[in-house]
């Protein structure tokens, strides 16, 4: 078994790939969504550099296992392939997780006694194992994967004066960074920092749409991701600026979001919200949403 960090954009495919096919071999329980990989590391963890939080395991089969760390998010995705899931392997995975991400909290000034964590409620396996590792539940609400079969979506009813469409380019990165930064405040958006995230790899500004609101401007916003293995896209992130809430423009976002991934092939469409989020769970219940899967959190000390 060869451990190394990661080495861009030709491990991006690799990872998404790999995660896909193991997603498909259990149902879609433990494994995030590929979409979720560049996400979570050019996006969420935007001010690191992505070879000091990601680390690639390989044997013989290729792709066993990787670790992303979010320091500033005192957490880490630890994904492991599904016929080496429950063993040893994994166990040895997420003591390097652990450690890891000790580690990067110290090393970038994150100041916390614990460290955050989720686990799939299907998944046994791992729970059993971060469980015995020192892990306990946090006790806060569960976060909810919500699933849709597109077809069943109905189409959208967008707002008298908006219009939704595609983003066009870097050049609109200033207006889609002031969009997220009203939807998210505490995320610290700049037009610069988006910029680089439009620029990273496997961000495609043709899957992210936005509401254009009378007289200009963006009123809502969904980045869209695509897995076509098993066919099914992913709304994250999705966001309403304040100034534009309560007309029903983010489920319209949302339902034309989902139509928009039919279009490539898409069958199915998820979208994420904790539980204790209720606007963002009646929003998905109105957009033809269902709850799938549902994970909770749990927390360890750092010793």
């Amino acid at each position: 078994m060869r451990r190394r960090p990661y080495e861009g954009a030709a491990d991006l495919e690799l990872l998404q790939a790999f995660t896909a096919v193991s997603s498909a071999a259990a149902g879609g329980c433990g494994y995030v969504h590929p979409g979720d990989i560049p996400h979570r590391l050019y996006n969420g963890n935007k001010h690191f550099d992505p070879a000091e939080v990601m680390t690639v395991w390989e044997d013989g089969d290729g792709v066993a296992a990787w670790v992303l760390v979010g320091p500033r998010h005192r957490s880490y995705d630890a994904q492991v392939r599904h016929d080496l899931r429950g063993g040893a392997f994994e166990r040895e995975v997420l003591e390097y997780a652990d450690a890891r991400t000790a580690e990067l909290m110290r090393r970038h000034g994150v100041a916390s006694a614990v460290m955050a964590g989720d686990a799939f409620r299907c998944d046994t396996a791992r729970i059993e194992i971060i469980t015995d590792l020192g892990w306990a539940p946090d006790g806060d609400p569960p976060y909810v994967i919500n699933r849709a079969r597109i077809s069943d979506v109905p189409g959208p009813e967008i707002p008298d004066g908006y219009t939704i469409r595609a983003v066009t380019g870097v050049e609109e990165a200033g207006a889609v960074a002031a969009v997220h930064g009203a939807a998210f405040p505490g995320a610290g958006w700049t037009e610069a920092l988006y910029r680089r995230v439009m620029e990273s790899p496997g961000y495609d500004p043709a899957r992210e749409l936005v509401a254009v609101a009378p007289g200009g401007g963006f009123g809502a916003f969904a980045v869209t991701w695509y897995d076509p293995i098993n066919r099914t896209g992913l709304l994250e992130a999705v966001g309403t600026h304040p100034d534009h809430r309560r007309r029903g423009l983010g489920r319209a976002v949302v339902q034309y979001a989902a139509h928009h991934m039919a279009a490539a092939g898409m069958e199915y469409a998820i979208v994420a919200n904790f539980e204790s989020n209720a606007a963002s769970g009646a929003l998905y219940r109105s957009a033809g949403f269902e709850p799938w899967h549902v994970l909770d959190g749990y927390e360890k000390p750092i010793s």
